[in-house]
C-alpha cells in the first residue's frame, strides 16, 4: 500500500481506544477468574465464602450498571424528542386565495 492510499483511510481513534480497552478488561476479567478458581479449588472455607459474596456483588453490579444505563439511554432518548418537538416550529398550511 502506497503512503498516498494509507493517508486516504480516515484513522478511526475510537477504534484504537476500544481496543486497548477491551484488552485491559480481557486481562483483569482473567486474573479475576484465575483468582476466583484458585480460591474455589482450594480448601478454606472463609476464602470460599468470600469470593462468592465477591461474585455475587460484582454479578448485581454488573446488572444494575447495564439496566441503569439502559433506562438512562431511554430517558435521554425522550428528553430529545421533547426538546427536538419544542424547537421545531409547527407549520400549518394556509388556505390559498383564489
Amino acid at each position: 500500500m502506497s503512503q498516498l492510499e494509507r493517508r486516504s483511510i480516515p484513522f478511526a481513534a475510537d477504534e484504537a481506544k476500544f481496543s486497548t480497552q477491551r484488552f485491559v478488561t480481557y486481562v483483569i476479567l482473567i486474573i479475576f477468574a484465575t483468582a476466583v478458581s484458585n480460591v474455589l479449588l482450594g480448601t478454606d472455607q472463609a476464602e470460599r465464602s468470600t469470593i462468592i459474596q465477591t461474585v455475587i456483588n460484582f454479578t448485581t453490579f454488573a446488572v444494575g450498571f447495564w439496566l441503569g444505563t439502559s433506562k438512562s439511554s431511554a430517558d435521554k432518548e425522550v428528553t430529545a424528542a421533547r426538546i427536538l418537538e419544542s424547537a421545531v416550529p409547527k407549520i400549518t398550511p394556509q388556505p390559498k386565495g383564489d
